[in-house]
């Protein structure tokens, strides 16, 4: 079965509502997460802020984009005269158009309409070209800060050395702080607009991540085993 991954992210519970019945109409599978599910359960309130992530599998993406967009289309006809897009140039509406994924699709089909209204109608081979380059600017792959990773060396190495001179918490910490940054680093992804997922971070910063990895797992091993003779001898000087 195909891996779900995050389509979109809501705000409010009516948007996830109305988003989740157009889904369901569809016989479209999804996965529904918020926020809150990655916390402890003692921090979750009423107020506080919440993310709802719709899931899909990646094949229906283009599918959910096509409904939703049907739909905006609908609702051109009933558009305010004073909404905002109606004040954007012809540059920044195509500056839209070419970053669909960024707006929503009523703003998108919208417009589009206002172009064809002004005689600069983007036609559908236009439109392909547009969605391509975007594909592939979002493809590119991000550089690691330098002091990040300099930060998961320093931690894990130092806290491995500082667990020979302590028998305290601090060092093991330390070791685990470095490791979640290596972690993340090697395996970060992000989720392109057509619903192809590829890893975060270039193969020369991950293969560091994976450095800060081999470092750390001993480090972090003879921490807890320092940690755990420091306690023994405690409990036997009684």
């Amino acid at each position: 079965m195909s891996e779900f991954v995050t389509y979109e992210k809501f705000a409010t519970i009516g948007e996830l509502k109305e988003f989740v019945e157009l889904l369901q109409e569809n016989n479209i599978p999804y996965e529904l997460e918020d926020d809150i599910q990655l916390l402890d359960a003692s921090f979750a309130n009423p107020n506080h802020h919440r993310d709802y992530r719709i899931k899909l599998q990646q094949a229906d993406f283009e599918s959910v984009n096509e409904l939703r967009n049907s739909i905006a289309l609908l609702e051109l006809d009933r558009v305010d005269p004073d909404y905002y897009l109606f004040d954007f140039t012809d540059e920044e509406l195509i500056d839209l158009i070419s970053k669909q994924d960024e707006w929503s699709p009523f703003d998108f089909q919208l417009a589009r309409k206002i172009l064809k209204d002004r005689g600069k109608e983007i036609g559908s081979q236009q439109m392909d070209e547009l969605k391509n380059s975007r594909i592939k600017e979002l493809a590119t792959v991000e550089k690691h800060s330098i002091g990040g990773i300099v930060s998961g060396y320093i931690l894990t190495a130092f806290g491995g050395v500082l667990s020979f001179v302590i028998y305290g918490y601090i060092s093991t910490l330390l070791v685990l702080i470095g490791l979640i940054i290596g972690g993340y680093i090697v395996s970060s992804k992000k989720t392109l607009p057509n619903g192809e997922r590829i890893y975060t971070y270039d193969d020369s910063d991950r293969k560091q991540g994976k450095i800060i990895l081999i470092i750390g797992a001993p480090m972090l091993i003879i921490s807890v085993l320092i940690r755990l003779w420091g306690t023994l001898e405690f409990l036997s000087s009684f």
